[in-house]
């Protein structure tokens, strides 16, 4: 089957048309992805800005403890929703180019966090409390709230390109 053809099953699939035709189940679907998304950034932001120095007597170990189990817990909520609301129009949003540029987005911030979690945070006892963060983890969390904030703004233009 062409990339095309699986588009279009994916569009005739019960979720999808559920999600396309029902009266309040797109609103709904769209609801949830933004407060799964105002969560996930919620979450990520407050981590990030710790990661930059702010709050630096606040331990990375604790915010971490705190706000990374929202992150995980809102990334699933969004992208079951995002899923959802690809699949309803899946043929006509996968050409669009704000959306193939926020899916390598999400790429580029995975990858991010692999980097940061296998790199930095793993001497993050040496500057848990009042140390500067290093800069791989400086540079992790500057990455990070600029990806996401792109992320944002081209699930936005979706819509409007």
């Amino acid at each position: 089957m062409s990339p095309d053809g699986v588009l279009v099953w994916l569009e005739g699939t019960a979720p999808a048309v559920a999600v396309r035709d029902g009266r309040w189940t797109y609103a709904l679907t769209e609801s949830a992805h933004l407060v799964g998304l105002a969560t996930l950034f919620g979450a990520i932001a407050i981590f990030d800005l710790r990661l930059l120095g702010v709050s630096r007597r606040l331990p990375v170990t604790v915010l971490a403890r705190h706000a990374l189990p929202w992150s995980r817990a809102a990334f699933a909520l969004t992208a079951l929703s995002g899923f959802l609301l690809f699949s309803a129009n899946a043929s006509q949003v996968a050409h669009n180019t704000a959306f193939q540029v926020k899916i390598l987005l999400i790429g580029a911030a995975g990858l991010n966090i692999w980097l940061f979690h296998t790199g930095a945070f793993r001497t993050v006892r040496d500057w848990d409390v009042d140390a500067r963060p290093p800069p791989s983890a400086r540079a992790a969390g500057l990455v990070s709230l600029g990806t996401w904030t792109i992320v944002i703004v081209c699930g936005r233009l979706i819509a409007y390109t």
